[in-house]
């Protein structure tokens, strides 16, 4: 599938918005895009003549203000026209003869961008929110089992202070494109339903939970409820703050700071409304696109499993990111093989119904339907069970399908009466982007605690409840499985009772003695550090602490250097040196990796094999 973009110029003589467009989505293809070709003169087009086409491509052209374009530039589209290409035509101007492309194909409905300019605000120069509207939808052309243009966002907000504001940003939302569903239970909970379930159902299948933190919000236990359920199953989070809302008291925060911040008088102006949906839409574009990219992650996991010969995996060349996966059950009937044999597409978000549809129709009457046993769409948080008008196909998530084929397989890996220490915290930088450490922290956590360790952390109060509700999920008893430490100058902002039922609870006088004992109390494997703040003077960097008191201890230290902060800085510092052995005896290969790999279920799987062989 290649993506083929031709510049303005090719096709129009008033460039200047034309330009700004181009710039806008080329910045976005160059980032998301593998297949990307960009044709700028005649001589390329000569060039793209020679080579091949087919129907997985995409033409994107600029259509020409009066309708005229040259003998060479209709040869290009004809070409992509016969192979039966996807064909967007971009109209920047009103007049007819731009709207309408030329002949082969001028029964293309073309993109409209000046249509859209009026509708929005023609007083105000919104080309760039149009094109990353444009460019969105190539995407999803593009990268559909990580994109799709309808998308769903769940506003998470306190009715007392916030429904207007809401209200207000929802309708505005709902206009930017019309396959963007915006949930508020005010609104979508229909009279005499059960609103708490209704309000369940659709956070399990939102693509973005936008958090509106106004003054009251932060003593709503129904948000606190949304936002960690969306923590834990990785649903990105869009916090928005409010009129300078504190949230110093907040049990769960969605990161360090909010991404955005408005005064409620904005949401009621609107010109302003409008700046204010186009900077949300643009952050929850980034967000999903972020969080959809750990497809990769499993897949690489995937692609591991056959390496070592516990899968056979072939992928389908049809369909983006679909394989047959192969693999023997432990026998228990000596007249059954114990081969199963599976069809799977990995999906970075949640498959909408359409997805399912979709799939549903392309295996049916398919060989590789019958040859299997079950098909599946894969997706990070899955819902097993799910209808699918087909007993052989089903939705399942990564973790659970994993954990299947390790379990019939007969692999065995947990270890009891172990200690690993996990320190994280946030580094200063672009809050759209301390989700990856929230992701991070997750995978670790799981893979620690469902693995049979004693995951032993400092207080952070962002990690506190995802760690406690993995734990419940994963553990049989989670004072087992979770150590936390705290310095009693914070014991006061919590109920110490109900700490004391999640985890094990280790409190300190101060914080150097938490850390103390946190690192040097008891045994431990190893401590892995995430993140962290970097600061002026390096005495006072938490990282640094926390590494020389597990070196003093002879505890091997792991940097995650793919998170930013200071475990990446520093890290960085020892890749220059390559003075690895003075951190852990692991050797430079695993250590440079930990520095650059973003698969952290992969590097948590390395780290904890290496505390298993040593």
């Amino acid at each position: 599938m290649n993506v083929i973009f031709c510049r303005p110029e090719l096709t129009l003589t008033a460039v200047e918005d034309a330009v700004l467009f181009f710039d806008e989505c080329n910045t976005i293809f160059e980032k998301y895009i593998f297949s990307l070709r960009v044709i700028k003169s005649e001589a390329i087009i000569r060039q793209v003549m020679l080579e091949g086409a087919g129907s997985d491509d995409i033409l994107i052209f600029f259509t020409a203000e009066n309708g005229v374009y040259n003998e060479q530039f209709i040869k290009l589209i004809s070409k992509y026209n016969d192979a039966q290409s996807r064909i967007w035509p971009i109209a920047m101007e009103a007049a007819p003869k731009c709207r309408k492309p030329p002949e082969p194909v001028s029964d293309r409905q073309s993109f409209d961008v000046s249509c859209r300019k009026e509708n929005r605000n023609p007083l105000k120069n919104n080309i760039r929110a149009i094109a990353q509207i444009f460019a969105r939808k190539i995407i999803a052309q593009t990268l559909s089992p990580l994109y799709r243009d309808e998308v769903l966002y769940f506003i998470s907000h306190r009715r007392s202070d916030g429904e207007k504001i809401v209200a207000k940003l929802a309708d505005e939302l709902t206009l930017l494109t019309r396959d963007r569903k915006v949930y508020r239970d005010v609104v979508n909970v229909a009279v005499g339903d059960d609103a708490q379930a209704d309000i369940d159902e659709h956070l399990k299948v939102s693509d973005v939970l936008i958090f509106l933190q106004t003054k009251e919000a932060q003593y709503s236990k129904y948000i606190m409820k949304e936002l960690c359920y969306a923590l834990l199953n990785d649903i990105p989070i869009l916090w928005i703050q409010v009129d300078n809302a504190s949230f110093e008291d907040m049990e769960i925060r969605p990161g360090e700071d909010p991404a955005l911040q408005y005064e409620s008088s904005e949401f009621f102006d609107p010109e302003r409304l409008m700046e204010i949906a186009d900077e949300i839409e643009e952050n929850c574009f980034r967000l999903m696109m972020n969080s959809s990219t750990q497809v990769y992650s499993y897949v690489e996991c995937l692609m591991d499993m056959a390496k070592e010969g516990k899968i056979k995996l072939q992928r389908d060349a049809k369909t983006t990111m679909a394989y047959q996966v192969e693999y023997r059950e432990k026998v228990r009937d000596r007249y059954d093989s114990g081969v199963r044999k599976h069809y799977i597409q990995c999906f970075g978000r949640n498959p909408k119904e359409q997805d399912i549809a979709e799939f549903c129709k392309s295996v049916k009457g398919e060989r590789l339907y019958s040859e299997s046993d079950r098909l599946f769409l894969l997706s990070i948080h899955g819902q097993p069970g799910k209808d699918t008008g087909d007993q052989k196909i089903c939705e399942e998530n990564y973790e659970d399908y994993f954990a299947n084929i390790h379990n019939i397989s007969g692999i065995q890996t947990l270890r009891l009466g172990k200690r690993i220490i996990v320190s994280g915290a946030f580094p200063d930088y672009d809050e759209i982007y301390k989700n990856s450490l929230i992701q991070a922290v997750t995978i670790y956590a799981r893979q620690i605690i469902r693995n049979g360790y004693t995951l032993v952390f400092g207080a952070h109060p962002t990690f506190q409840q995802i760690i406690f509700d993995i734990g419940e999920l994963y553990s049989s008893d989670v004072t087992y499985s979770i150590e936390m430490h705290m310095a009693q100058a914070y014991t006061d902002k919590y109920d110490l009772d109900l700490l004391q039922s999640k985890c094990r609870l280790v409190i300190s006088d101060s914080l150097q003695e938490m850390r103390e004992k946190m690192i040097c109390g008891s045994k431990s494997e190893m401590l892995i550090c995430l993140g962290g703040k970097i600061k002026g003077n390096p005495s006072e960097q938490g990282v640094d602490i926390e590494v020389s008191l597990a070196k003093k201890c002879g505890i091997p230290v792991a940097l995650v250097g793919t998170v930013g902060g200071r475990s990446s800085e520093y890290a960085f510092e020892l890749l220059r040196t390559g003075k690895w052995d003075g951190l852990n005896p692991w050797g430079k290969e695993l250590n440079e990796e930990l520095f650059y790999n973003v698969n952290h279920r992969a590097m948590v799987e390395k780290l904890l094999n290496v505390v298993s062989l040593s």
